[in-house]
């Protein structure tokens, strides 16, 4: 079922948090005059505080908050911002933060988190406890009783620490049978309490879900950083859409890798950027062609817009920085014929399977992302369309895609294990990293792979080294690489064909060691043969099965060794020839490809690069260096009958032939779409 959410594709967010020695709270503000400068942004939906960081509140019905002490005497700020934003026609989304509160940790100090000793955790409030039943959910259900706020955010909201206060012990023994909460990882318990940490904040998410939707039952819910790559669970049907303030290092490939995430989850979805130079409480402002490049990257992939700000204590924004906001809004403005009920087109997946913090030593509530990131990385350098995607999502939608990567995917079911195989029987291509396919379902090795008759290949254990070498001897794999062994810096997995159809398309070297056994300094030079492949490929009915030894894209993301790239690219060249889309550019674009109901095929091509920070920084663009004289070949089994550039509705040079029409691109500043229309209505 859709809602108004899934066409909110501009949206501004503002932080309030104010501690409770602020004083001149509000001094500038007007709800009117506020609600007027928004709605010169070009604003479908802005942010309204109903409890802040510090667990203060800023409106005056109900009895459960905890009033600002320095609100103005007769202000109702949450009511009145709510009237004038309808008013104006913009939507007002209740942003509720979740784990901190000042006067609960003056009235209640029960509530709070503790340290394994028992002192408390500043004022960080322990949502497994009393708190939850006796006063947060009934606060949240008064909120959406009282005031007609369109959707609610929730921040914070994930395990992502151990808590020893008496209700956290006494839930945790009562799960386990009499356990005493561990007191660090290298308890043997610890992954125990990772699982019921995790699954604890499943059932608050749940139930704040339901108590808003026992008021609301039409309300979108979302919650901060839930069902990210890091947390990857399956979203539960009360989540109506999906939020992440993402990190502010680089928020063009922040907003990039989320979006190809998020992309697969059938939800709308936004990733939210900022206008601040490094993170919140910065009150300085990128220019508005930073603000363009990173919205570009979501919508691409059919996301949504939601740019964030620190408002300061008197309820104030410069002027200057709205303006730079709006211009970004209006850049999302001027593309959103392109964006209407577009969905995604399916061609390269990458499993981030949601078992993945059930393996063998994870001991981290949020997972280590580095090998998706490389993949990510890897792929939208390659210029290759992808999504990152876990089992339910790749089972549903299997026959949709082209080629799928299983980069260490340890734990593969068998119902995904046998749908894959069948899949390549029918044309399809798998490629397997690493140790793919070696976990039961007890996360217990099993001494091999699932996809062994699929592979051709045997597993025989592992190497003992932190790194070693690959040594292409197949030349379909060498184009854009140095003739040379390319150092891997990840695990590798011992294996041996058992099919005389296995080609091995390169060696696996393993590296030179000192007469004591140890590297030779950080790293060691490459060394002897292994006798075991690298990479190998075979045939399997219509479809092909590659195997490589190690997660290639974790150890591009960690020490951009930047031949595997190349190796990848020709390696999906050599199994996928006739991709949907082939860019030919001096300097990669990010390329996603969205289809319309009108017939019409989007290929989004974003201009990613700018000077990077070398100091430390976040990265920041303020002019944009124009990629020039593009072509894009897409695949299309009909004549298209008519092409664009958009936004500007612009007329290229393009052919076609053999089910192929090349477009010339002159250039792409910051972003540009290649529209084919079919024709159809």
């Amino acid at each position: 079922m859709t809602s108004w959410y899934d066409t909110s594709y501009r949206k501004l967010f503002f932080d309030f948090h104010s501690p409770g020695t602020t004083e001149g709270l509000a001094s500038a503000y007007d709800a009117e005059q506020w609600a007027s400068r928004l709605q010169a942004t070009h604003a479908q939906a802005v942010s309204v505080f109903t409890k802040c960081g510090f667990g203060y509140s800023y409106y005056r019905k109900g009895h459960i908050r905890y009033v600002h002490p320095h609100l103005p005497e007769g202000v109702d700020m949450l009511g009145e911002q709510v009237e004038a934003l309808h008013q104006r026609s913009m939507r007002a989304i209740g942003y509720y933060h979740t784990f901190n509160s000042e006067p609960v940790a003056r009235d209640h100090p029960e509530w709070l988190e503790r340290e394994v000793g028992g002192s408390p955790r500043g004022i960080s409030v322990c949502m497994l406890g009393p708190l939850l039943r006796e006063w947060m959910l009934p606060h949240i259900e008064e909120i959406v009783s009282l005031y007609d706020v369109d959707a609610m955010f929730f921040d914070g909201t994930y395990a992502h620490s151990p808590c020893f206060c008496p209700a956290c012990q006494a839930r945790f023994a009562a799960a386990t049978g009499g356990l005493a909460l561990p007191e660090n990882q290298d308890d043997p318990n610890w992954p125990r309490f990772l699982r019921w940490k995790t699954g604890a904040f499943k059932d608050v998410r749940d139930m704040i879900c339901e108590t808003v939707h026992r008021i609301r039952p039409e309300m979108p819910v979302s919650f901060n950083y839930a069902y990210t790559p890091r947390i990857p669970e399956l979203v539960p049907p009360g989540v109506g859409n999906l939020m992440a303030d993402i990190f502010p290092d680089d928020q063009v490939f922040n907003g990039s890798y989320f979006s190809a995430y998020w992309a697969a989850q059938d939800k709308p979805f936004d990733v939210m950027n900022s206008a601040f130079l490094q993170w919140w409480g910065d009150w300085g402002c990128k220019p508005a062609s930073s603000l363009q490049q990173e919205v570009a990257t979501v919508i691409a992939r059919g996301g949504l817009t939601w740019i964030g700000y620190q408002m300061t204590q008197a309820f104030d924004v410069a002027q200057a920085v709205l303006d730079e906001m709006g211009k970004a809004l209006m850049f999302v403005e001027e593309r959103e014929s392109l964006l209407n009920e577009a969905t995604p087109v399916r061609h390269v997946a990458v499993l981030h399977s949601t078992s993945s913090p059930d393996y063998p030593g994870q001991k981290r509530f949020h997972l280590d992302e580095t090998s998706l990131r490389g993949a990510h990385r890897c792929l939208s350098e390659a210029m290759v369309p992808h999504h990152l995607v876990h089992e339910v999502h790749l089972l549903r939608h299997l026959a949709e895609y082209r080629a799928v990567f299983l980069p260490d995917q340890q734990f593969l079911s068998t119902e995904l294990a046998d749908a894959l195989s069948a899949w390549v029987n029918e044309g399809g291509v798998v490629i397997a990293l690493g140790r793919t396919g070696t976990l039961d379902e007890q996360m217990q090795p099993t001494g091999r792979f699932a996809l062994e008759n699929l592979l051709g290949v045997r597993y025989q254990g592992a190497y003992d080294q932190t790194h070693a070498y690959i040594e292409v001897i197949d030349p379909r794999l060498k184009p854009g690489t140095l003739d040379m062994p390319h150092l891997v810096e990840a695990p590798f997995t011992f294996a041996s064909p058992v099919r005389d159809d296995v080609r091995v398309l390169a060696k696996l070297r393993k590296i030179y060691l000192r007469s004591d056994g140890r590297l030779l300094l950080r790293w060691s030079p490459v060394g002897e043969d292994s006798g075991y492949p690298a990479i190998t490929l075979r045939h399997a009915g219509k479809g092909w099965a590659a195997f490589l030894a190690a997660d290639v894209f974790r150890a591009y993301q960690a020490k951009n060794q930047w031949n595997l790239k190349h190796i990848i690219a020709n390696l999906l060249d050599l199994v996928v020839p006739d991709p949907p889309v082939r860019v030919a550019s001096p300097a990669w674009l990010d390329v996603s490809l969205m289809r319309q109901p009108t017939g019409r095929l989007i290929v989004h091509l974003v201009n990613p690069h700018g000077p990077r920070p070398v100091d430390g920084n976040n990265y920041c663009l303020e002019d944009a260096v124009p990629v020039r004289q593009i072509s894009v070949s897409i695949r299309t089994s009909k004549r298209p009958a008519r092409i664009t550039l958009e936004p500007e509705g612009e007329l290229p040079m393009w052919s076609y032939a053999g089910g192929v029409a090349t477009v010339q691109v002159p250039e792409v500043a910051i972003h540009r779409a290649v529209v084919l229309d079919s024709g159809q209505s």
